[in-house]
């Protein structure tokens, strides 16, 4: 659980830091738990669908560019982008959960507290809790390596998850990342 602020406070992000890859993989997994079963306390909401939208629409008015490195190699973006809006469509409806608005895929949104305990930062609205759970994973596994995503998820509750979901979270996310585009967006 996330324990309250610290002046203390040990930013992830930073590579100087010296940190137990697996203990702040494992705090993360139970505060995003914490936090995601908590009721959603804000009126912004950010749907899946329309996000999906938004990237495709960015994605296909951008050079169709072919990723070069990560999971999507020598993929196009507008395939990947219309695979993502295809796959979100398919998907079925999910409880909101509160989900932070950090842009980008880095642990800067959490902060690891001196007695092992993590806060969230920034904004959250209400959405689709994979959206949180794909940028952790991604930005555990560029910081400390991919092993640590599965103690991350291990900790956070594997029933909890919707593989497909999560990959498609992820694959919007990389996509977002390539064209630009804010994530998520705020669908209020």
């Amino acid at each position: 659980m996330a324990g309250p602020a610290d002046t203390e406070g040990i930013s992830l992000s930073d590579p100087t830091v010296p940190i137990d890859p697996e203990q702040a993989a494992r705090a993360l997994g139970r505060t995003l738990a914490a936090k995601h079963t908590a009721t959603p306390s804000t009126d912004g909401r950010v749907d899946l669908a329309v996000f999906a939208s938004v990237v495709r629409a960015a994605a296909e008015a951008a050079d169709d560019a072919i990723f070069d490195s990560g999971p999507y190699l020598d993929r196009s973006r507008h395939e990947m982008a219309r695979l993502a809006v295809e796959t979100v469509t398919a998907l079925p409806e999910t409880d909101t959960a509160e989900v932070a608005i950090t842009p980008g895929l880095d642990l800067g949104m959490v902060e690891l507290q001196r007695d092992g305990s993590m806060i969230v930062l920034g904004d959250t609205v209400a959405g689709d809790r994979h959206l949180d759970l794909a940028r952790a994973a991604v930005a555990l596994a560029l910081r400390f390596g991919p092993a640590v995503v599965a103690p991350f998820l291990d900790t956070y509750g594997l029933d909890d998850i919707d593989v497909r979901r999560l990959d498609t979270c992820q694959l919007l996310g990389s996509i977002a990342e390539e064209v630009g585009v804010a994530e998520p967006v705020d669908a209020s």
